[in-house]
């Protein structure tokens, strides 16, 4: 149980923040009125923690604290999740460092994040055992004992003896989005489980006296599944007094309403630190604003420099020039072909074909598994890892014509709008046709993901490893671990991997290395200026 002040109002807290302005508000059920408290929230920040023009950087957060700490609030920081992976400082030191930050600045509780798991289930407990906070999930289940992974809820009382409680929901899709592998022996409570799991938690923290209950959730509300969303979760429940959200990376503030009638505002402050959410409360309502890149100036020293001293060490040892490009090689491959997404799937296929002994035909990568635009110049080693911050292996399947157009067909379910599964890749050309909905069949096992009822009514392969595509051939593709396991949409490729998956002994940051280095002399060549045409899109 934490103590912390309050003595000012909200409108005098806000004075030093300078033109935020309030976005959302929400009436807060039987809060006691008397208490003023701040939430300050992040999510999704996927180890960007140095301060930069686009981002507020972790000094801010800490300093942020302090500011409103100086006024005599109470204050609450929270992150939504994913924190500890995404870029070269975090996966360096497998989330390490963002540990030793986030106590830096002081954060209060964590809800974990899909990609909290990345390192695997193992790694994570030992970075949870280095917080000097609790990480929270109340719908994470250890299949071998029916305990819980982490800790459901924790308790925070304020000065006027107002208790906050707070629990934790984690997205079900994690099996997915994080590799398969990663959550092996875990069970994700979902739909009415997780609805149940809810609100358990909240009849806890009432028993325990809370009169304000917070739910920090890494669910999103772009789930293929629709009954795994926030927004669900809070209508399907009745006491949550607000609901801080992550996981689609978007700036959000809507009011729901519970069960009983209630307006409960869902509060996400998008990615990469480009904002810090700010939850005011006060005359029982939560009240909404953000400090964004740019507008609040504020660092704390002593956070600024650890930060700076974390970084140096991950520059000394991947600072090293790998090759120059005259064009920028462009991250935004969530919907459509790009020329970083054929460079990318170029790369894979050339060290698989010169490491396994069949020769793949053509290779697939998911557009989500590039992370990062790199701009023209000099391209080092950090950059390679920012690119590809998930250290999967390369390896091969095998796979019928059929099963590899199963695979673009679920694949690309969701387009037009963006998703992580579009499938970028390399000795393959392929049509998809937007004006054709997506045909649901059965759920893939394990997933929250679709199989296509027929694939082929959106997706026509015309051309696979430079000959005309044959649904009866047995084609070897060269791919990541990640959708090897059944990552994404890719269950079909799992399925079939289960007996052929061949691993090439190199990692995707080695194979995208040593292919600029090696294949392309050390310079990115014009074919990759643009993408070139191996996906054709009708519509949309």
């Amino acid at each position: 149980m934490k103590n912390i002040i309050a003595k000012v109002t909200a409108a005098a807290a806000l004075l030093i923040l300078g033109t935020i302005s309030v976005s959302a508000s929400s009436n807060a059920g039987e809060t006691a009125k008397d208490a003023k408290f701040v939430i300050l929230h992040t999510n999704d920040v996927h180890g960007y923690v140095e301060a930069s023009d686009r981002c507020l950087g972790m000094e801010a957060v800490s300093q942020l604290k302090k500011d409103y700490e100086k006024q005599g609030y109470d204050v609450l920081l929270v992150d939504g999740g994913d924190m500890l992976q995404g870029n070269s400082f975090a996966s360096f030191s497998q989330g390490k460092s963002l540990v030793a930050v986030m106590n830096a600045a002081g954060y209060d509780v964590m809800g974990l994040g899909n990609h909290d798991f990345d390192y695997g289930a193992d790694v994570l407990e030992q970075r949870i055992s280095e917080m000097d906070f609790p990480a929270l999930a109340a719908n994470i289940t250890v299949d071998a004992t029916g305990k819980l992974f982490a800790e459901a809820n924790t308790v925070f009382s304020l000065s006027d003896g107002t208790k906050v409680g707070v629990f934790g929901l984690d997205t079900p899709t994690t099996t997915t989005t994080s590799s398969p592998k990663n959550t092996a022996g875990l069970s994700f409570a979902s739909g009415k489980d997780l609805y149940a799991a809810a609100q358990a938690q909240i009849e806890e923290l009432k028993g325990q006296g809370c009169s304000a209950i917070v739910c920090v959730a890494h669910l999103g509300e772009e789930n293929v599944i629709a009954e795994i969303n926030a927004k669900e979760v809070v209508e399907n429940t009745r006491g949550i007094s607000i609901l801080i959200d992550g996981h689609d990376h978007k700036v959000e503030n809507q009011t729901v309403k519970d069960l009983d009638g209630n307006e409960v505002l869902i509060a996400e402050s998008g990615s990469y630190l480009k904002n810090i959410g700010i939850l005011t409360y006060e005359d029982g309502r939560f009240t909404e604003a953000l400090a964004e890149a740019g507008t609040y100036k504020g660092s704390d020293p002593e956070v600024a420099k650890l930060v700076t001293e974390l970084s140096e060490e991950v520059e000394k040892s991947l600072g090293k020039k790998v090759a120059v490009t005259k064009w920028d090689l462009s991250w935004d491959g969530y919907n459509k072909e790009t020329n970083f997404g054929d460079l990318a799937t170029d790369a894979i296929y050339w060290q698989a074909k010169q490491a396994c002994a069949v020769a793949p035909d053509a290779a697939i990568l998911n557009g989500g598994g590039i992370r990062k635009t790199i701009g023209a110049g000099e391209i080092l080693q950090k950059d390679i890892q920012d690119v590809f911050p998930f250290n999967n292996q390369i390896c091969t399947v095998q796979v019928s014509g059929s099963e590899l157009l199963e695979a673009l067909e679920a694949a690309t379910q969701l387009s037009p709008e963006e998703n992580g599964s579009f499938p970028q890749v390399s000795q393959i050309k392929y049509t998809l046709n937007l004006t054709v909905p997506y045909q649901k069949g059965e759920l893939y096992p394990g997933s929250s993901y679709y199989a296509p009822a027929a694939p082929g009514s959106r997706v026509t392969i015309t051309e696979v490893g430079g000959k005309p595509f044959d649904p009866e051939a047995t084609y070897t593709i060269a791919t990541i671990e990640f959708l090897a396991t059944g990552g994404d949409t890719y269950y079909c490729l799992a399925k079939a991997g289960a007996k052929t998956k061949v691993y090439a002994g190199y990692l995707d940051t080695e194979a995208l290395t040593n292919y600029m280095k090696t294949e392309l002399g050390g310079t990115i060549p014009e074919i990759y200026a643009k993408p070139q045409g191996r996906v054709t899109m009708i519509g949309g």
